[in-house]
Order: C-alpha cells, then sequence, then structure tokens
C-alpha cells in the first residue's frame, strides 16, 4: 500500500482561504466591539460574568450530585456527594449574593495573577540565557503587578475588576484575530 505525500483535498482552497479571512475579520470586530463595551460598564459586565459564573457552578453541582446518586453504595460516593454539594453551593451563593461573589472572584483572580507571576518569573529566569527570556519576565512583573493592585483596591475594585479583564482579554483577542485574518494570504501559496 502507498501513501500520497500531499494531503488529499477535495475543496477550493481559494474558498476556504476567504472564508475563514472573512470570518477572522468579522469575528474579531465583534470581539472587539463587546470588549470596548465591557471596558464602558465594567458594573454590569462584571456581573454579567459573576452570574455566569453562578449558573455554570449550579448546573454542574446539580450534575455531579445526579452523577453521585448513580453509584450510590459504592466508595467514591461521599466523595462525588461531597463535591456536588459545595459546587452547588457555591453556584447558588454567587447567584443569590452576587455582590459578594464579586469580591470573592475579584480576591481570587487577584490571588491567581500574584501566583501566575512568581511562576512566570521562575521560569524566565530559568530560561534566561535563551532569547525571550526578558519577554516572560516582563509578563511576570506585569501578571504580579495586577495581582497586587486588585488585592490593594479591593473591596472597592471588585465591582469593576471582572469587567475590566473581560473587557481587555475581548479587545486584544478581537485585535488578534484582525491581525491573523489579514496575515492569511488571499491567494494560495
Amino acid at each position: 500500500m502507498t501513501f500520497n505525500s500531499e494531503p488529499y483535498m477535495d475543496f477550493d482552497q481559494n474558498a476556504v482561504m476567504a472564508k475563514l479571512r472573512k470570518g477572522f475579520f468579522w469575528a474579531g470586530g465583534v470581539m472587539i466591539v463587546l470588549g470596548v463595551a465591557a471596558l464602558f460598564v465594567p458594573m454590569f459586565s462584571s456581573l454579567l460574568v459573576e452570574i455566569l459564573i453562578g449558573w455554570l457552578l449550579t448546573v454542574s453541582g446539580c450534575v455531579i450530585l445526579f452523577g453521585a446518586f448513580s453509584i450510590r453504595g459504592t466508595s467514591p460516593f461521599l466523595w462525588q456527594l461531597l463535591v456536588g454539594l459545595l459546587t452547588l453551593a457555591a453556584g447558588l451563593l454567587l447567584l443569590f449574593f452576587p455582590l459578594e461573589g464579586l469580591l470573592a472572584l475579584s480576591a481570587l483572580l487577584g490571588i491567581l495573577l500574584l501566583v501566575t507571576g512568581v511562576a512566570q518569573a521562575r521560569f524566565a529566569l530559568w530560561i534566561h540565557p535563551a532569547p525571550g527570556w526578558g519577554w516572560a519576565l516582563g509578563s511576570a512583573v506585569i501578571s504580579f503587578a495586577l495581582g497586587c493592585v486588585i488585592l490593594i483596591a479591593l473591596p472597592k475594585a471588585s465591582t469593576v475588576v471582572l469587567g475590566l479583564m473581560l473587557g481587555i482579554d475581548l479587545a486584544s483577542t478581537g485585535t488578534a484575530m484582525i491581525i491573523i485574518g489579514r496575515s492569511i494570504p488571499s491567494e494560495p501559496v
């Protein structure tokens, strides 16, 4: 049996590339608009993120509980039951106490950024002679500084932190998508 080294293509490559370029452009544009909107109304977007996480945890908790009862009588049952109840409780707390949930999620984000900054700095120093280690160290400093700013600004910042982060992420991802889409050649190479 012989195999052709060229990949089998039964589609029009020009049409696929044109769709890819257009798709990245429009998706990127929508993400930029959503990101800018999130930046202009950060408290509203923070609440949306918090409520979404609350619903995800609530549904996940119910699914875990359902799964736990399907293995009733086995040794993992109690652990699954405990995890399901904790997940469900966390979701319901976020839904019923949204402002307190924002504070908790913002504190968690601040701590996560501090830990990420330390881990990135250790990695940057580990690869020190390699090209680009400075970018890794710079990213570490930014992550650590953002974590500090969030934790220092709590509880006042908790109402806007998630929305601002979401807005920045959506806008930067949308920009990257547009740049990637523009870099796709319009004609096959």
